[in-house]
């Protein structure tokens, strides 16, 4: 079985296991033990992350797709993308408050924020081109990493072309599609991370 109803192929076990919110979701557990106060804040702040990186938006995919108004969770038919972006961007704005309000650290709350923006950047291109959500957000999160954890994190942008051949193996995009998915989260990452820092002053 597969999420579309064919056989499992490699190709869709690497798209889950390289899922686009769990693997945001991850990250952010990572960030809290680097950039959080020892302590209880740490486990708390990554945890109220993924909770809103994570399962809220693997939530409301399900959600929809238990409705009828999804086709699949994997988001095929790029006209049913518009409201799952709308919910998600909702939710990331959520999150981000509350990371804000619970005393997070600005890394925290302040790429959980940028969700927002650039979730309603992939709706208005996706009127006009199904950008793969896989590679763009592993090419920010590896980006995002590499600013914020260090040049080890370095070796995690290989996971890009794999997961980029996995969507296309699987017939979910075209190279068009995988490209500029990842060169969105590459541009993005660095812009939105010096954006913080000049407007915070940290």
């Amino acid at each position: 079985m597969s999420l579309k109803n064919g056989p499992l192929r490699v190709s869709d076990v690497v798209s889950l296991v390289l899922n686009p919110s769990l693997l945001t979701g991850i990250f952010f557990c990572f960030l809290a033990t680097k950039v959080e106060p020892l302590g209880i804040q740490q486990p708390a702040m990554g945890l109220l992350a993924f909770v809103f990186a994570t399962l809220v938006p693997v939530g409301i995919l399900f959600a929809l797709k238990s409705r009828g108004t999804l086709s699949d969770v994997e988001m095929s038919i790029r006209t049913e993308r518009e409201r799952v972006f709308g919910l998600c961007a909702a939710g990331y704005a959520v999150g981000a408050a509350l990371l804000y309000l619970a005393g997070a650290t600005w890394q925290m709350w302040g790429l959980l924020a940028f969700h927002v923006p650039n979730t309603i950047l992939l709706a208005w291109m996706n009127r006009t081109l199904k950008v793969s959500i896989h590679t763009m957000v592993l090419s920010y999160l590896w980006m995002a990493a590499m600013y914020l954890l260090g040049s080890a994190t370095a070796p995690l942008g290989l996971l890009v072309p794999v997961a980029g051949w996995a969507r296309w193996d699987a017939g979910n995009h075209s190279v068009p599609e995988l490209l500029v998915g990842a060169w969105i989260g590459i541009t993005l990452a660095p812009l939105e991370i010096a954006a913080l820092r000049m407007f915070l002053g940290s």
